[in-house]
């Protein structure tokens, strides 16, 4: 149960991108922490000139899969002509589905929990997809598990790559108030790397912070860096990361 103490007054460093921390600083601020944030990646849109293009056009898609809220901004944001009514849409999870259809997107697929393309490769509509066209939609560079399961399962896949992800700037101030943090919320592997260079003065005090993460591959990675206290959340929404905040004092 949360309460107004459970977090008692205990400061959070929350690492996410700015646009998709207010929720869970909101979150952490009901349950008595304070909330810093403290973004490590900057999410920078592409120029629609410069996305990465499918290998085959939108018209003979049969599914566009958004991996992430940044992808569904970006595209959204470039994209000027009306999709094809026949394509269906398809989400990683809940803050992704969210954004889609806050830009007007239906979602056809999103994981019962939001566990990132794990949790979509088990939905029985990503099952079987042999002889499917799909087009992930991400930022430059990301993970390629999740078209390599689809692709394993039959499907053509291409990518339409909207936005780069680069390293933060802080100033010292920022800095300081990030080493005073008790705990922190990292939920990628780019972030703990971008975590650690931007903190890279400090990082015997950075380390013994007690971490939370979204999943098993980001915890393994964390810890080859030198993090002794990594807990996973059960899934990736905000009310599982503050429950697990809220765990590591139990």
């Amino acid at each position: 149960m949360v309460t107004e103490a459970s977090l008692a007054g205990q400061k959070i460093l929350i690492t996410r991108p700015r646009q998709q921390s207010d929720q869970l600083a909101e979150l952490i601020e009901q349950a008595g922490g304070k909330p810093i944030l403290f973004p490590v990646i900057a999410i920078n849109p592409l120029l629609p000139s410069d996305w990465q293009q499918p290998a085959f056009k939108l018209d003979h898609a049969n599914w566009l899969i958004f991996v992430s809220r940044n992808a569904v901004l970006s595209f959204m944001s470039g994209w000027q002509t009306e999709l094809p009514k026949h394509l269906k849409f398809a989400a990683v999870g809940g803050g992704t589905a969210q954004a889609m259809r806050e830009s007007g997107l239906k979602v056809d697929c999103q994981p019962e929990i939001s566990s990132g393309s794990e949790g979509l490769l088990m939905m029985p509509e990503m099952q079987d997809v042999a002889g499917c066209k799909i087009i992930i939609i991400r930022g430059v560079g990301g993970r390629e598990h999740l078209a390599d399961t689809l692709a394993s399962r039959g499907a053509s896949i291409s990518y339409m790559e909207v936005y780069r992800r680069d390293l933060a700037v802080q100033d010292k101030v920022a800095i300081e108030q990030a080493m005073a943090a008790d705990k922190l919320i990292c939920t990628s592997v780019a972030g703990i790397d971008n975590v650690c260079q931007i903190l890279s003065d400090d990082m015997t005090n950075l380390l013994y912070k007690p971490l939370v993460v979204v999943s098993n591959r980001v915890k393994a990675h964390a810890e080859s860096k030198g993090f002794s206290c990594v807990l996973v959340s059960t899934d990736a929404s905000d009310v599982a990361m503050l429950q697990t905040l809220i765990r590591m004092d139990e």
